[in-house]
């Protein structure tokens, strides 16, 4: 499994559960990964996925992610809010798509990271780097309220974290 595809394997695990990803035969593709800490860090998610229904996982889900404005997956809105700035940065991004090719299916905004992630699973690298150094420290932060929570979420961004350090360093993890 190469970089592109933890990270598009990331972007399903971050998206609200139902049956297709709770069914997701994802574990086997970890033991092509050399970097231990992706390792510990995606296994360590996979043991609370795996140890909850699919009712909890999607009760879980919501509570983390849409009732915590410290720990949601927009990118922009821990930055810039609802300000204006924030609707030239989703304007922004939905040019950066369409100039790749990317058509947007889904009714999500343009800085939600699964959608981000698939996003750079699939463009050329030079986009990739560039949006995930732009939203690295963001996602770190959210990561770190996690962390304080001790939910299970920030183990799969800690992961996702690493992942986007070699890929940006262009360092080999497999």
């Amino acid at each position: 499994m190469e970089i592109r595809e933890l990270l598009k394997l990331v972007s399903l695990l971050l998206q609200y559960p139902d049956e297709e990803i709770y069914s997701l035969e994802w574990q086997p593709y970890l033991s092509h990964v050399k970097n231990q800490e992706i390792v510990e860090n995606l296994n360590a998610f996979g043991d609370y996925f795996r140890g909850s229904t699919l009712d909890i996982l999607q009760e879980n889900y919501v509570q983390t992610f849409d009732f915590n404005e410290k720990a949601n997956l927009y990118l922009t809105y821990s930055k810039l809010g609802d300000e204006k700035k924030r609707g030239q940065a989703l304007a922004e991004l939905k040019e950066i798509y369409k100039f790749a090719g990317f058509e947007l299916e889904s009714n999500e905004l343009p800085d939600y990271l699964p959608l981000l992630l698939e996003f750079v699973s699939h463009v050329d690298e030079k986009i990739s780097i560039d949006l995930l150094s732009r939203f690295r420290d963001t996602i770190e932060q959210t990561q770190r309220v996690l962390a304080g929570e001790n939910s299970p979420y920030a183990a799969l961004l800690k992961g996702l974290l690493i992942i986007i350090d070699h890929f940006i360093l262009k360092e080999v993890l497999l």
